[in-house]
């Protein structure tokens, strides 16, 4: 059996060790998953992406979880329909004037 070491940050080290405690595994099993998977694909098991989203896209879906939160508490009023925004919104601007 080979060993092998791998330079990571304690952070990333730290999130991926509790990630896979939560996944029921150890980071070691989550690793040799890994490769086996790569011998199997004969390829990177996802594909890689300089796609990655900015600031600004992390902040807006940060913003509709939290929406989406408060929707489920009743802490805030949603819609099914246009018209029934439509009439919240001349009701709102009415109140402003």
């Amino acid at each position: 059996m080979a060993t092998m070491s791998l330079r990571i940050s304690d952070s990333d080290k730290y999130e991926a060790d509790n990630l896979f405690k939560k996944l029921g595994i150890t980071t070691n099993s989550a690793i040799n998953m890994f490769i086996k998977q790569c011998i199997r694909m004969q390829s990177l098991p996802f594909t890689p992406t300089l796609n990655t989203p900015n600031q600004r896209l992390l902040n807006s879906l940060e913003e509709s979880e939290t929406i989406m939160k408060e929707l489920k508490e009743g802490k805030r009023q949603g819609y099914t329909d246009t018209d029934s925004l439509f009439k919240e919104l001349d009701k709102w601007l009415i109140n402003t004037k």
